[in-house]
């Protein structure tokens, strides 16, 4: 247990420093690693020389626990795990190569439920701007789901990469990964008129962050349960605004591209499960671009001349 915890201990500062992995994702990767070291350790096997059986066996026992994402991103911390092993050391190349044989589990997934659009806007246009608490709100609220940004984007949003002159902001992702995303019109203006207020509202008290966009009332960061009570007050959370923004651009016809680019997926398969909840903007965008369908339609229009 001892080599165990001194490998995780490496593995973890390999999982920050070189593949620039978030906190919360080292934590999470570093407990699925202990559970997966735990679970075969009462079976006598050690995690360094477990057989594909071994781990399917693991994988049919965390079903009756686990939700198919939560089992997947398992596996995904132990492929990480087996590629840091064999990088350090070619005798755990086998662990790698067992692990490469193992699948993920069929994402069954249903798109999340949200609020239709007419009753977000009303949330938010609902928010008095007297004080500069409700201004920052309304900023907050306004760019969550008029960009999309994850909660730990949106508070680890600094000053300098708001460009409200060119309307869009740089983002740093999962994995330290940076995006470009549009600002929508009215989350510019929110912005703008919350940057004043906070500006106007800070003058000349001591102590407070001018590096983050977001801050609580005594001016410092914002934080994620701070984010999370501030949501709550006008019936909402993070990932519901986050979903709205995905959902109702789809259901709108945007491109599944650019809504997988502004929303940071690495594959567009994530993104792919906002189209099951509208299958007929996929269904009009064959019918609105497909050569076939062009052709069909050419064929229509002929039938129709010669009858005439």
């Amino acid at each position: 247990m001892e080599e165990f915890q001194k490998t995780l201990k490496d593995f973890e500062n390999y999982l920050y420093f070189v593949l620039g992995r978030s906190k919360n994702t080292c934590e999470s990767y570093i407990k699925d690693l202990e559970e997966i070291y735990n679970f075969f350790k009462e079976k006598g096997k050690e995690i360094f020389e477990i057989s594909e059986n071994d781990i399917e066996e693991f994988i049919n026992r965390a079903k009756n626990i686990y939700d198919t994402t939560s089992i997947n991103r398992k596996l995904s911390s132990l492929r990480t795990f087996a590629k840091f092993l064999a990088r350090k050391d070619e005798k755990h190349s086998g662990l790698l190569k067992t692990i490469k044989n193992v699948k993920n589990l069929k994402d069954s997934r249903e798109p999340p439920r949200v609020p239709d659009e007419n009753e977000v806007i009303s949330k938010i246009e609902a928010i008095s701007s007297d004080r500069f608490d409700e201004i920052r709100d309304r900023a907050i609220l306004e760019l969550l789901y008029g960009s999309g940004l994850r909660a730990s984007e949106l508070i680890n949003l600094k000053t300098e990469n708001i460009h409200l002159d060119k309307e869009f902001i740089k983002v740093e992702g999962k994995g330290k990964k940076e995006r470009f995303v549009p600002l929508s019109t009215k989350a510019k203006e929110a912005i703008e008129k919350y940057l004043k207020t906070k500006q106007e509202f800070f003058n000349g008290k001591p102590n407070h962050t001018q590096d983050f966009v977001f801050v609580n009332k005594k001016g410092k960061k914002l934080t994620r349960q701070g984010l999370w009570f501030i949501l709550k007050k006008y019936g909402f959370y993070p990932h519901l605004l986050r979903h709205s923004f995905a959902t109702h651009l789809i259901s709108k016809g945007a491109d599944l591209r650019s809504v997988q680019i502004m929303l940071g997926h690495s594959n567009l398969s994530t993104t792919q499960i906002y189209t099951k909840v509208f299958p007929s903007v996929l269904q009009e965008t064959i019918k609105k671009f497909h050569p076939l369908e062009f052709l069909t339609e050419n064929k229509r229009k002929e039938k129709e001349y010669k009858r005439k």
